[in-house]
């Protein structure tokens, strides 16, 4: 990116202008399946709107992205597409509210890094292609962002009342938007007690206040969850760890090198645009103390950060890169932020071009990767199966992905509830997982399976499982040693799982 006024502008822009029009369509092409987390989010949002929030007692989440999807899908149906789509739109509505943001910070030339970023970033990119919550919390956090720095300015009645409606609306998106307002709660107290800005402390803090009472009706839910869900599958993360997860998250959540690289990149050029004091020349001034121009933002992503973590270390509450999506957007406007004050002409187009270069493959992965091999397997079972078999998951979490493409004629359990897994039941989950028995687990299975074929899906690699679904199927195999693998597990797939066929 460059100055305007610089020659070789219009093919910078033109460039530019690729890149976002690229991360325009990119926001809606994947080739895979809907995994575990987005057939949840369509099962329930498929219910009557009045069920949903009873529904998500018992998932673990707020309800207002699950009611928008469920007027989305009166509108354009349940496919793929188009329960993807609403994600896309939001992660499209994201990006000039970045190029608005990155101006306010450091100019045009901030404003346009930070908006081609956004657009190339994988993170958002895969956060658009999937039917969940979280380009929704990413749209919400940074508009109420950009609200409440226009209320730094002075008093605004519409902006105050705007202010407190995001607000409201990212604490029923998702719950790490509590930690984030405490976050800015703290900074918020921390310019109060030193005095230099307390009428504006007042202004922000008071339509942060005001926005909670959104929250108020859901708060018996939310203190039920808080008591009887959680994050089973995981365990409270180190920092260390946290910044790991959050590098390979920018980079699309490959695991990959490369991805991680991206994402490395683009923390680097963050921090980078907290210390930038001026450039000239070839030289760079740092001033360790930070400067002013992105502190608040990277004082909210840190401090979120570390009241997430700590929540989580009390609670044993798991941290995973999606949670970012509130304030991954600062995080790239202090990146554009950094490339805009680097010094001439050709550093700036090398700080872009490097990014672009080290988030392609988190984008192309996004469109071809397999993200569940539910699909695959649904599509043996049905090719080679009878509606008079028994389908069985170990665990359940790999039945709503798979029961999405397989025909409701075949009958399906899931292990420990052997009831349909379509939705899953994450009220004290560990407990009711660890004190199931695989050997009553297979009895139980093979008397409902009577003469016919039982089909296990299963995988060994589920927290609160140890040792639960390799029991089954030894005690399965055992009973039934006619049996072969149908479909192997594929390592390189997000959610993978072995399809076993076990004939009486």
């Amino acid at each position: 990116m460059s100055d305007p006024t610089r020659p070789g502008r219009r093919v910078e822009l033109g460039l530019g202008a690729l890149v976002v029009l690229a991360g325009v369509v990119l926001r809606f092409v994947t080739d895979s399946p809907l995994w575990l987390d987005e057939a949840l989010s369509v099962t329930i949002a498929q219910l009557p709107a009045g069920d949903i929030p009873e529904a998500l007692r018992h998932d673990g989440h707020p309800p207002l992205y699950y009611l928008l999807l469920h007027g989305w899908m009166e509108l354009f149906g349940s496919g793929d597409v188009a329960v993807r789509s609403l994600s896309g739109i939001l992660g499209v509505a994201l990006l000039p509210l970045m190029w608005v943001a990155g101006r306010r910070r450091g100019g045009v030339v901030a404003g346009g890094a930070a908006l081609v970023l956004a657009a190339a970033t994988p993170y958002l990119v895969r956060y658009s292609t999937e039917a969940r919550m979280y380009a929704l919390l990413a749209l919400l956090v940074l508009g109420a962002w950009l609200v409440a720095d226009d209320l730094r300015g002075g008093p605004d009645r519409g902006r105050w009342a705007l202010l407190a409606v995001l607000t409201g609306g990212a604490l029923l998106t998702h719950y790490w938007a509590i930690y984030l307002g405490v976050a800015a709660v703290g900074l918020l107290a921390w310019r109060w007690w030193r005095a230099d800005a307390r009428r504006e402390a007042l202004r922000i803090g008071s339509a942060l206040a005001a926005g909670t009472v959104f929250f108020l009706p859901w708060l018996p839910s939310f203190l039920y969850q808080a008591s009887h869900t959680g994050t089973p599958w995981g365990t409270a993360t180190r920092p260390t760890r946290a910044v790991t997860e959050l590098a390979n998250g920018l980079g699309g959540q490959l695991g990959l090198p490369e991805a991680m690289l991206f994402g490395f990149f683009v923390l680097g050029l963050a921090a980078l645009g907290l210390v930038l004091a001026s450039a000239s020349g070839t030289e760079l001034t740092l001033d360790l103390r930070t400067v002013p121009v992105v502190r608040p933002e990277i004082g909210l992503v840190l401090l979120t950060i570390l009241v997430g973590l700590g929540v989580g270390a009390i609670t044993n509450a798991t941290f995973v890169a999606r949670y970012a999506a509130g304030f991954v957007p600062m995080l790239l406007v202090a990146a554009g932020v950094a490339v805009a004050g680097l010094p001439g002409v050709a550093a700036p187009r090398v700080a872009m071009l490097v990014a672009l270069v080290l988030a392609g493959p988190g984008l192309v992965y996004n469109v071809i990767d397999e993200r569940t091999q539910g699909a695959r397997i649904a599509s043996a079972i049905t090719a080679q199966g009878d509606p008079d078999d028994l389908v069985v998951f170990c665990p359940d979490q790999l039945g709503p992905s798979t029961l999405r493409a397989l025909p409701a004629s075949f009958e399906a359990v899931g292990v420990p509830a052997l009831t349909r897994p379509e939705r899953i039941d994450w009220v004290d989950y560990a407990a009711r997982n660890q004190a199931a028995q695989p050997e009553a687990m297979a009895t139980e299975v093979l008397e409902r399976a009577g003469d016919h074929t039982i089909w296990l899906v299963y995988a060994a690699t589920y927290r609160t499982y140890e040792g639960l679904c390799e029991g089954v199927l030894s005690s399965l195999s055992t009973a039934r040693p006619d049996n072969e693998i149908v479909v192997p597990m594929d390592s390189d797939v997000f959610e993978s799982a072995t399809l076993v066929r076990l004939e009486p």
